[in-house]
């Protein structure tokens, strides 16, 4: 009888070991996840309710300047917070309708991020500060809008690749795009690098558009260009600042 009441108790410390947890209760059958859960304050999908939805201030903007060579585009957004930067880009709805008629026409575009609050390093052409970073890809594929993919790049002398997957993503309709930028993904790569430089609650931002019809890349637009005058090929404009909300 001894030896069936110890088989019996240690079949029930085995079961209470694979049940419970002394330290933390019962364990479910799913594995728990700690994870904060990341909220997207835009979803990217093509509709810009949400970008109608934000409270005024917590956004910064830029309209192209009517005296500047470019027509092509009407404004942008950037808003910031924690996870993501997202960008909206509005354009003339006649030339977005040129454009894209023609069938090697891919709407090339670059973010163009200044992270380190001086503008002596980086790339100092086409906007009145110097930026470090750049993401470029294209919006556009056989006449219509397609998912953002940008290829990730630091200016250390020239332009070197860095790698860095899934760090953006985009859509648009009508005249309009918008871009998801992952802040997690942008710091960790921007540390890899010879000069790590990574983006803080506070960085500059502007963007450059081309047009492609031609077989090369043509100046479309950079934006903002406030500075901007006719014959002035570089669109010379300050270089928006941007505060992550909280």
């Amino acid at each position: 009888m001894k030896k069936v009441f110890t088989l019996m108790a240690i079949f029930a410390t085995l079961a209470a070991a694979v049940c419970c947890n002394p330290s933390k209760g019962p364990v479910d059958d799913e594995e728990i996840d700690d994870e904060p859960e990341v909220t997207e304050t835009i979803v990217i999908d093509g509709q810009f309710a949400d970008w109608a939805a934000l409270t005024p201030g917590t956004y910064v903007s830029a309209v192209n300047n009517p005296e500047s060579p470019w027509k092509g585009v009407e404004q942008i957004r950037v808003y910031a917070d924690a996870d993501f930067v997202y960008y909206y880009i509005k354009y003339n709805e006649e030339t977005l309708k040129e454009l894209l008629a023609v069938a090697t026409e891919e709407l090339p575009i670059r973010l163009c991020i200044n992270t380190d609050g001086e503008f002596t390093t980086g790339y100092a052409n086409y906007f009145l500060e110097a930026y470090d970073f750049i993401v470029e890809g294209a919006l556009a594929s056989n006449g219509e809008f397609t998912t953002y993919v940008g290829n990730f790049h630091q200016r250390i002398g020239s332009w070197v690749p860095v790698s860095a997957d899934n760090i953006v993503t985009g859509m648009g309709s009508g005249s309009e795009y918008e871009i998801r930028l992952v802040r997690e993904i942008f710091n960790s790569a921007a540390n890899t690098t010879d000069a790590p430089k990574p983006m803080g609650d506070t960085f500059e931002t502007g963007i450059r558009f081309y047009f492609t019809g031609s077989g090369e890349w043509a100046e479309l637009s950079n934006m903002p260009n406030s500075s901007a005058a006719e014959g002035d090929g570089n669109g010379w404009g300050h270089l928006l600042t941007v505060t992550t909300n909280k």
